[in-house]
Formats: structure tokens, C-alpha cells, sequence
């Protein structure tokens, strides 16, 4: 299982050009929560920490551009990012 959450991670790269609302993107955090429930249980931190990440500006605006959705999503994406390094890298020293 946490090779899957590896595999997540490594996929990031691949999400950048993507938008939070694109099919790619649903699939990736759909696929990194259920990973992270089996792992913790689904009222775990890990799993209600990578929840709250937002990927979309938590404030709109009628004068925000796209650039304020691209710089939230790219921003998300890599708290996720640090997320599940960190979790990885705990279990790593468990072992």
C-alpha cells in the first residue's frame, strides 16, 4: 500500500497541467484517499488532513483571473505533496 501512495506522489508532476476539475485530477485525489483510508481507517488525521487541502482559492472575487485558480491548484498539489512524503517517510523510520 505504500507503494501506491509513492505512486501518488510521483504522479503530481504529471497533474500541473491539469485543472482541478479535470478527470485526471478527480482520479488522483479519489485514488489517494481511498489509499489513505485503507491504510489509516476513514476517520484518520491522514485521511481529514489530505481532505482539507484546497485546490481552488478559498475566496472569490468578481476581479480574480485564472491565474488565482492555477496558483491555488499548483499550491494544493504540493501540499499534497508534502503530505504524503511526510506519512511515507514516518513509516520508513518505523521499519
Amino acid at each position: 500500500m505504500f507503494e501506491e501512495l509513492k505512486k501518488q506522489i510521483d504522479a503530481i508532476d504529471g497533474l500541473r497541467d491539469q485543472t482541478a476539475v479535470s478527470g485526471g485530477f478527480a482520479r488522483w485525489r479519489k485514488q489517494t484517499e481511498e489509499t489513505l483510508k485503507s491504510l489509516y481507517g476513514d476517520e484518520s488525521a491522514e485521511v481529514r488532513e489530505f481532505t482539507s487541502i484546497y485546490y481552488t482559492p478559498l475566496f472569490l472575487s468578481c476581479r480574480m483571473g485564472d491565474e488565482a485558480f492555477d496558483e491555488a491548484y499548483r499550491n494544493g498539489l504540493e501540499e499534497a505533496r508534502t503530505l504524503l512524503s511526510a506519512i511515507v517517510e514516518k513509516v520508513k523510520r518505523r521499519s
